[in-house]
């Protein structure tokens, strides 16, 4: 009778069971222990680090002329033989530029749209602050024009008031 492994797969080579798609899996090497054999020593690599031995109270061993500190597995990148890191997000020079290569490379439709925009934003706020103008000498009028009827109004109660005063104590 045929071996079965675990899950239940026929047994056809001495390697291991054979995979679904019918290539044995003794010749193959698993992708996700690779993987992880690679990130084990990653580690290791980061926790035998010389810069651990600074914090252990050691001191740094001499770096090799021309070599980036941390040994020339930890370079990020190179640029005209100096060593960089590489960042995240962009800095603000990043920024910088590309905000000019965003201008530079507009198509001429776009910035004369822009450009129309800002024109007619412009004519915009100078209207609006023109009304808001007017509406301010209006309002300014009227209520000089409120004042007035109201001192008037006020004048003529108190000539009343004065009037049947005068007939009340005569009578």
């Amino acid at each position: 009778m045929a071996e079965l492994d675990p899950f239940g797969a026929p047994a056809s080579a001495p390697g291991g069971p054979a995979l679904g798609n019918g290539v044995a899996g003794a010749g193959e090497e698993d992708p996700a222990a690779a993987f992880l054999a690679q990130q084990e020593s990653e580690i290791a690599g980061i926790e035998n680090d010389e810069a651990f031995a600074i914090l252990d109270g050691g001191a740094p061993g001499p770096q090799p002329h021309g070599e980036p500190p941390g040994g020339p597995d930890a370079v990020d990148g190179v640029m005209n033989g100096e060593y960089y890191q590489e960042s995240n997000g962009p800095t603000d020079s990043y920024a910088a530029i590309s905000q000019v290569d965003r201008l530079q490379s507009e198509p001429e439709s776009i910035r004369k749209w822009r450009e129309e925009q800002m024109e007619r934003l412009e004519a915009l706020d100078a209207n609006s602050r023109k009304q808001e103008a007017e509406w301010k000498e209006k309002a300014i009028k009227e209520l000089e024009e409120w004042y007035a009827r109201q001192d008037e109004q006020l004048q003529k109660t108190k000539a009343n008031n004065r009037s049947r005063r005068a007939t009340c104590m005569c009578v």
